[in-house]
This record gives structure tokens, C-alpha cells and sequence, in this order.
């Protein structure tokens, strides 16, 4: 599924003030996303590398958001949890 402007900025709306800027800029950098070197019918999903392995975001949000969030507190243990949950959730709904 590809975002439109429109979409992304509805997402942006929606997380607006409740997302941390600097794990977000970690996310960018310790997370990049690429597309699916497989198509399936006219899905072409967006795939997100996490440690050693490789998932489709489409279908694993709620998967990733724990394991990415359990990693990233290590990271930054000052951020609180649920600020932290949202972070990556906004992440992984623009790449989507």
C-alpha cells in the first residue's frame, strides 16, 4: 500500500505532539525500510530489518512496535514508555 501526501500528513496530524524527535531520528538511521524483493499479486510491502532478520511491516505493526520498543529502551531510558510506543508506531506508519 502506497501513501499518498495526503495520508502521510494525516498520520503527522494524528501523532503530532505526542512523538520523541530524537528516537525518531534513531529509528530513521537504526531501521531503514526497503522495499519487498518479492510481489505478491499487486502488494509490493515495505519490509523493515530488525537484528538479524527481515519482516513485513504490513501485517507485523503490532509485533514490531514491541520488539522495536523493548530495544529502543535500552537506548533511551529517559523517554517514557508510552511516548516511546507511539514513536515507533508513527515510524512504521509512514513507511508502511
Amino acid at each position: 500500500m502506497l501513501l499518498t501526501e495526503e495520508d502521510k500528513k494525516e498520520i503527522r496530524d494524528k501523532y503530532k505532539d505526542n512523538v520523541s524527535k530524537e528516537v525518531l531520528n534513531a529509528l530513521k538511521r537504526g531501521y531503514p525500510v526497503e522495499k519487498s524483493p518479492w510481489n505478491v499479486g499487486d502488494f509490493n510491502p515495505n519490509m523493515i530489518s530488525v537484528g538479524d532478520k527481515s519482516y513485513w511491516i504490513e501485517g507485523n505493526k503490532k509485533y514490531l512496535v514491541g520488539k522495536i520498543s523493548s530495544i529502543m529502551e535500552e537506548q533511551f531510558p529517559t523517554v517514557d514508555i508510552p511516548t516511546l510506543r507511539r514513536t515507533v508506531k508513527f515510524y512504521l506508519d509512514l513507511m508502511k
